[in-house]
C-alpha cells in the first residue's frame, strides 16, 4: 500500500523582506513535514521568524525561495487570488486579538466565512450553529460579541475557524489576551478538537507551557529550526482542580 503524503511538506523555504534596498533575511532554509491530524506547536522568541512561517503556511504570504506542498500539490508560487481561494477553503485562523465584529451576534460572527460560499441561508445557519455547539456556546447564540468574556470571545473565534470544516486550524498566540484559567480552557478545547475530532492544528506561541499542549514542538530561532521533537509528556488540560482555580 502506498503511504499517503504528508498534509504539508516544507522544503528549504527562505523569506527575505526588502525595504529601501536593505534585505532582511527572516527564514533561512526551513524544512519539515506535518501529517494530517497532528497538533504541532511552532515556538520561538519575538523576531525568530515563527509568525512569518505561519503566514506562509496559512497562504497569507509566499516564500522567497523553496517549495511548499499541500496535499501533494505545489502551492509555493500561487498568485494572490489563488492564495485567497486556498485560505477560504482549507484554512481556519484563531488570533490573539479575537478579531470579532463587536456589535454583531455570536451567530453572525461565526457565519462570516460562509458568506463567500454558495449555500442556502438555512444551511449557513445550521453549519454555524453546529460549530458554536462544538465550542460549548450554544447558549450565547444571540449575544453580541462585546457582551462576552475574553475566553468566550476566543471560543467564538475558534467556532468561526471551524465553520468551513478546514484542513488546518492555525492558532496564533490564542491565550495571549486571556487569564490563566481561560487560557487553560482554550487549550483544552484545542486538544479536544485535535484528539476527539482529528483536526490538524498548528499553534504559534512563545510560551513553553502552552506549546506543551501540542504533541510536537518545532522551535525556531533566527529563521532556522533549532529543534523538532515529539512532546515527551504532553500536558492534558482537563485537570478539574486547575480549571477551578
Amino acid at each position: 500500500m502506498t503511504k499517503k503524503a504528508p498534509l504539508i511538506q516544507v522544503k528549504d523555504i527562505t523569506k527575505d523582506f526588502v525595504n529601501d534596498e536593505v534585505v532582511t533575511k527572516v527564514l533561512n532554509g526551513v524544512s519539515f513535514d506535518i501529517e494530517q491530524g497532528e497538533f504541532v506547536a511552532i515556538m520561538g522568541p519575538s523576531g525568530s521568524g515563527k509568525s512569518t512561517l505561519m503566514h506562509i503556511l496559512g497562504f497569507l504570504d509566499t516564500p522567497t525561495s523553496g517549495q511548499i506542498l499541500f496535499d501533494g500539490n505545489d502551492v509555493s508560487q500561487l498568485d494572490e487570488d489563488q492564495l485567497a481561494e486556498m485560505r477560504s477553503m482549507k484554512i481556519g485562523f484563531v488570533f490573539q486579538a479575537f478579531n470579532l465584529l463587536p456589535r454583531t451576534t455570536v451567530l453572525d460572527n461565526v457565519m462570516l466565512p460562509l458568506l463567500y460560499v454558495k449555500m442556502k441561508e438555512d444551511d449557513r445557519i445550521k453549519q454555524a450553529k453546529s460549530a458554536i455547539d462544538a465550542v460549548g456556546l450554544s447558549h450565547r447564540l444571540s449575544n453580541l460579541s462585546n457582551q462576552l468574556s475574553g475566553g468566550e470571545k476566543q471560543r467564538v473565534a475558534i467556532a468561526r475557524a471551524l465553520v468551513n470544516n478546514p484542513s488546518i486550524i492555525f492558532a496564533d498566540e490564542p491565550t495571549g489576551n486571556l487569564d490563566s484559567k481561560s487560557g487553560l480552557q482554550i487549550m483544552q478545547l484545542l486538544q479536544d478538537l485535535n484528539i476527539m475530532e482529528k483536526h490538524t492544528i498548528i499553534l504559534v506561541t512563545h510560551e513553553k507551557y502552552t506549546a506543551e499542549h501540542a504533541e510536537r514542538i518545532i522551535q525556531i530561532r533566527d529563521g532556522l529550526i533549532v529543534s523538532d521533537k515529539k512532546v515527551d509528556s504532553r500536558v492534558i488540560a482537563n485537570n478539574e482542580k486547575e480549571l477551578r482555580k
